[in-house]
């Protein structure tokens, strides 16, 4: 579908498959011929015109992408030394298998942000302020205070041990990021991190 202009690859739109213009164009018109081959035709007792039918048996499909290779090693570490606990909210999620947090990379690894895969870009966060974090409602100033976006609520400090130092580079790149400003790495940046700029982060 990439080559038929119906997809924006996941390399150029943070990750995730979107539709281009063209494919928005092509899903409504499957959908609309879906819809007029199904008129006149009764919905079983029970289901309601809007509820999908879904599959009994889905398929399955054959599928090569490429990713950013993560350390495990740097994402365990920081979530082991605050014992699993939500930087922002302090939570430990205790599941069957153990305690469940997860690793959020502050400046995004990968095009167009090329952040590094190291300790002191990653936060220990639940699953629900990973998500707010990801898509910019929750700030973290340099001085530490984390403003949520989405609620009002009134400001609370990120929880930072001596284990665990967060460079305030990255901080300050999320929240340009979220305001339109951000800039990409540079080689001053890359000197600062002992870097080549032809190293990969």
């Amino acid at each position: 579908m990439e080559r038929s202009g119906l997809l924006v690859p996941a390399r150029e739109s943070r990750g995730v498959w979107t539709l281009t213009e063209a494919g928005w164009d092509q899903f409504h018109l499957l959908r609309d011929t879906e819809v007029e081959a199904g008129a006149g035709t009764e919905d079983p007792p029970g289901s309601s015109a809007h509820t999908p039918k879904g599959d009994e048996t889905p398929s399955r499909a054959e599928q090569t992408t490429q990713r950013v290779v993560r350390s495990t090693a740097v994402a365990d570490y920081v979530k082991r030394v605050h014992d699993y606990r939500c930087q922002v909210c302090g939570i430990r999620l205790a599941t069957s298998t153990g305690a469940y947090a997860e690793a959020a990379h502050i400046r995004a690894l990968g095009r167009p942000h090329d952040g590094p895969d190291i300790p002191a870009n990653v936060l220990c966060l639940c699953p629900n302020h990973h998500v707010l974090f990801d898509f910019g409602m929750l700030t973290i100033s340099d001085g530490l205070t984390v403003t949520d976006h989405t609620s009002g609520a009134s400001p609370c400090r990120l929880r930072e041990i001596p284990e665990h130092r967060i460079d305030r580079q990255y901080l300050a790149y999320h929240r340009a990021h979220h305001s339109g400003t951000a800039r990409p790495f540079t080689s001053q940046t890359h000197a600062r991190l002992g870097l080549t700029s032809s190293e990969e982060l």
